[in-house]
């Protein structure tokens, strides 16, 4: 695979110094006195504040990452936080590279799946910015070359893995934690977490989120449905999705669109789909038994 430099060499982010406060999902509960004890206890046992104890794999700090990426006529916006990045090893052994999703960037709530709008997308990538998620450090750091893979199968195919990117972390990689991916593909009745800070719905401190496979397509598609039910899943699209054991068995895109449900009634609850690890891994041609060879050559 060859690193391609997609960023301007003279972008910089104006402003010297810019810092950015990490978002977390900060639930507001309203609180009032209550003559009746016992109402006031059920209604306790009942608030979203309440959680239960966090039972998920571990999660590093320098893992999760929120990017900042500016394509063509969007630029960035230090203020707005569209998606969540991830760290991770395509090779066990391998320099991380940084995994992160394109049509956040775009402003569109759908995955980028079609060859030619991939491509055009990628060549106006402009720059690309990181921070880290859950506020270890607020400083934003700067990514300079896109990877670019050979592409395996048939090109005119359309693919949820063509939504995603791969950036070379550079020096940055000498500050961060990465995962690995999953060396078995997720079920369907497993369990996966999504690992990023939410906006709403859960405990700022809950660093994943349970949900359980429901379907896994032939392209790759999963789909799937979180436990929290009040679960916000703004600024998720890029997420891993990790089993018991924390390594990557896929990447959260979205949330399923009304077409995407078949019955009368919708159903309740919060409801994802994103695309398998082995998908990413057999469309991107990479061998995770091949060992820790890196293949890349920069321009």
């Amino acid at each position: 695979m060859k690193i391609i430099n997609r960023m301007h060499p003279t972008a910089r982010l104006s402003g010297a110094g810019l810092l950015l406060a990490p978002a977390l999902a900060l639930g507001l509960v309203g609180c009032s006195v209550e003559s009746d004890s016992d109402a006031s206890t059920d209604r306790a046992a009942n608030s979203p504040a309440v959680v239960d104890r966090y039972r998920g794999p571990t999660v590093h700090d320098f893992t999760i990452w929120r990017p900042y990426v500016a394509i063509n006529e969007f630029p960035i916006d230090p203020d707005e936080i569209l998606a969540t990045a991830f760290a991770a090893e395509l090779v066990p052994g391998d320099d991380p590279v940084m995994i992160m999703p394109l049509h956040p960037a775009l402003q569109q709530p759908d995955p980028i799946v079609n060859r030619d709008a991939a491509q055009a997308a990628r060549s106006g990538v402009t720059k690309i910015m990181v921070s880290e998620a859950f506020g270890a450090s607020d400083a934003m750091r700067q990514l300079r070359q896109i990877v670019e893979f050979n592409e395996a199968g048939e090109p005119d195919v359309d693919r949820w893995t063509r939504d995603l990117v791969a950036v070379s972390t550079g020096a940055l990689a000498r500050g961060l934690r990465s995962l690995q991916f999953a060396t078995e593909t997720a079920d369907v009745g497993d369990t996966v977490w999504m690992a990023t800070a939410v906006y709403a719905g859960a405990s700022p401190s809950r660093v994943a989120h349970q949900a359980t496979v429901l379907r896994i397509a032939d392209d790759g598609r999963m789909e799937y449905r979180f436990a929290n039910s009040r679960l916000s899943l703004q600024a998720s699209a890029g997420a891993p999705l990790l089993d018991d054991e924390g390594h990557v068995v896929g990447v959260h895109l979205a949330e399923p669109g009304n077409e995407d449900n078949t019955d009368e009634q919708p159903k309740a609850g919060v409801f994802g789909f994103g695309v398998s690890a082995g998908e990413i891994l057999r469309a991107w041609g990479v061998e995770p038994a091949a060992g820790g060879q890196d293949e890349t050559t920069a321009e």
